[in-house]
């Protein structure tokens, strides 16, 4: 009835109206929760996206470390198989193989389903995980034949202990002013006869009247002046080995003394065919010049 009075009007709704009302506001009210609902569902998926992309950041940050870490081992490790190699040379041991260096993984990769999985969804950081989980696995066993090979060369030394002492083994110029000017070479341009020839030896610079040692223990056969070479000393170690010693401004030892290892045998001079004042060093084995870069122990740094 309207407030100001006039014609009453009636209005009749049926059970059935009501009900549909009911199930209309009913289905209103769900769909309005299910929409709420998805909006929270929707912020703690994008929550949950910004968590996974951090870490999946960090996570490729930490491998790019690894990757990088890995290859500097690598580096090092191969400096320490060439000196593995000349320590088993110093104890009397054949060469470790090429291949048997290499100390290669076999085989394929098992089947494994988180593995694929992650080839799938991301196959370039899968990639890389994997490749650097198989060099790590070859550091390892690299390290493990090292760890072996040393355990070998020291037994060896143990046990050959005298030759050992006979084998050359030292810098015989240990001055902090000395460097090696010229390398064992099967062919060297020659400052004094201007031709290319052989350079049996390394040539050990330092100043004149720096003294030089016996690099191992044994006898000495020669000590005297020879062509070319100057002031020379001979020393015979035994077992095949002898050193050679030239171009010395004064000679400490005589022919048939017995030296040690590290004795003063002579100072540095420039006599024979030499331009600025050297030691020139060989080491023969079995009557055959060897490069004495492979003798020189004392340069092993570890």
């Amino acid at each position: 009835m309207p407030e100001g009075g006039g014609r009453i009007r009636h209005l009749s709704v049926t059970r059935r109206v009501v009900r549909l009302a009911l199930t209309a506001g009913a289905l209103v009210l769900v769909l309005a929760a299910v929409f709420v609902a998805s909006l929270g569902i929707d912020a703690g998926r994008e929550a949950e996206l910004v968590r996974l992309r951090v870490e999946n950041r960090s996570l490729a940050a930490d491998l790019g470390r690894m990757e990088s870490q890995v290859a500097t081992l690598d580096r090092f490790i191969d400096g320490l198989s060439e000196r593995d190699q000349q320590i088993r040379l110093l104890a009397g041991l054949p060469y470790l193989d090429p291949e048997v260096q290499a100390v290669g993984v076999g085989g394929p990769l098992t089947s494994n389903p988180s593995r694929e999985e992650f080839l799938r969804i991301s196959p370039n950081m899968a990639t890389r995980s994997l490749a650097a989980s198989y060099d790590v696995e070859k550091l390892v066993r690299r390290v493990e034949l090292l760890d072996a090979s040393l355990d070998e060369a020291l037994d060896s030394v143990a046990v050959h202990g005298d030759v050992f002492r006979s084998r050359p083994s030292i810098r015989p110029v240990q001055s902090p002013d000395s460097w090696i000017s010229s390398s064992f070479s099967q062919s060297r341009f020659h400052p004094v006869l201007l031709v290319n020839r052989p350079h049996p030896g390394l040539d050990i610079s330092a100043p004149v009247g720096t003294p030089f040692l016996a690099s191992a223990a044994g006898r000495v056969t020669f000590a005297g002046t020879k062509v070319g070479y100057g002031k020379t000393i001979e020393i015979d170690h035994g077992y095949g080995y002898v050193t050679r010693y030239a171009h010395a401004a004064s000679i400490n030892v005589k022919r048939g003394q017995r030296v040690s290892r590290g004795e003063v045998i002579g100072e540095i001079g420039k006599t024979g065919l030499a331009t600025a004042p050297h030691l020139h060093y060989e080491v023969l084995v079995d009557d055959r010049a060897a490069n004495p870069r492979n003798y020189l122990l004392d340069d092993l740094v570890f």
